[in-house]
């Protein structure tokens, strides 16, 4: 019994270690001056500012943004407690962490100004056609799960709707709050601007090529905050949020996620998956990057336990099996003519290998693409 307890301590301290020297060798030594500079959605702002702080040593704190009267009324960004000098700080505000929306945070990355973007959804039709005018390809791959939730104003008895009664809203099929179980009103829906990150994954997640109606008087805007401020002051009205946002940014209980198919909106029922519209936060890159670059090496890291822990951190939900999840390499569908392999150090080796081994294919035009995969 004490032999196997040792053999079974010596796997796990052995397993252990090599965890260990697998993320230092993908974190690297990134620094100051060589920190990336990273893109992204607007719901994401708080995980990568936290993912420089961790980097890179810093504190931080979450505060209320101050730009209104009511201090309770604003969201909540996180403020690192920088150690650094002023011009560093200036270096790190202004040229490493941008401050784009999910469309534009896809624009740059293809347009080669960031070098790696955190975003609340993969990439979108439009996003991809503006790639292959310019003959980029991309990388990405989940690192941590979210959801869409549906929002009303507190006052609103309803707490719940079925996706049939929810895609009937939004089709102009059910008109009458009354309908679903609701105060004998007009249901006033919300929409967000076309290519947004949530406009997206509604879409795609819940209306799945339903025709949507049009709501020209209804259009939110382009900021995050826009449904939030309509639902506050409309009893009738409904609308969309990431669940990250909503429940860690906003948090000030000025709208009511509602249930879908008598699930709530919860984090518990996003870790299990019993939600319908749990989604996925991605992060990408260009295909050509440079793959010993610390743009790339934050890339890795997000999916291994150590970025895991920064996710969880940041009050997303880590995804459950995080260090095999593979990269998507977003391009054509050709068939390369062939592949090779080497080792996260550069070496060349054979694909029988196992553990974490670059792939490269190469396709007859002469475009090469590389991702990562698990030999197991």
């Amino acid at each position: 019994m004490k032999l196997r307890l040792s053999l079974a301590l010596i796997i796990t301290s052995l397993n252990f270690l090599c965890s260990c020297a697998q993320e230092s060798e993908v974190s690297g030594n990134i620094n100051i001056d060589n920190f990336p500079v990273i893109d992204g959605s607007d719901s994401t702002d708080p995980l990568r500012s936290i993912l420089m702080c961790k980097m890179l040593g810093f504190d931080y704190t979450w505060e209320r943004r101050p730009f209104t009267p009511d201090p309770k009324a604003d969201i909540k960004i996180v403020m690192p407690v920088y150690t650094c000098t002023e011009e560093e700080q200036h270096h790190l505000r202004n040229h490493c962490l941008k401050q784009s929306n999910t469309h534009q945070s896809f624009i740059n990355l293809i347009d080669g100004t960031v070098e790696l973007i955190i975003t609340a959804r993969s990439i979108s039709r439009d996003e991809r056609v503006y790639a292959n005018e310019k003959d980029v390809s991309l990388i990405e791959k989940p690192i941590a799960k979210d959801a869409l939730a549906f929002m009303v104003n507190p006052a609103n008895p309803v707490n719940n709707l079925t996706v049939s009664q929810l895609q009937g809203i939004y089709t102009g099929e059910i008109t009458n709050w009354k309908e679903v179980g609701g105060n004998d009103e007009e249901i006033k829906p919300y929409v967000r601007n076309r290519n947004s990150g949530s406009q997206e994954k509604f879409e795609t997640l819940v209306m799945a090529g339903l025709e949507i109606k049009e709501f020209p008087e209804l259009q939110v805007g382009k900021t995050m905050m826009s449904p939030y401020y309509q639902l506050e002051e409309d009893t009738q009205g409904i609308g969309y949020s990431p669940f990250y946002y909503y429940s860690v940014i906003v948090d000030n209980e000025s709208t009511k996620a509602i249930g879908i198919n008598d699930i709530a909106m919860t984090k518990e029922n996003i870790e299990n998956g019993s939600y319908p519209y749990t989604t996925n936060i991605y992060a990408a890159v260009r295909s050509d990057i440079d793959r010993f670059s610390e743009a790339y090496r934050l890339f890795e890291l997000l999916t291994t336990a150590k970025g895991q822990d920064i996710i969880e951190e940041s009050g997303y939900v880590p995804l459950n099996e995080a260090s095999a999840v593979p990269n998507i390499y977003v391009d054509s569908e050709n068939t390369p003519v062939s592949t090779t392999y080497m080792d996260l150090n550069g070496r060349a080796c054979k694909r029988s290998k196992k553990g974490i081994l670059i792939k490269t294919d190469m396709y007859a035009d002469g475009k090469t693409v590389s991702h990562k995969v698990v030999i197991k």
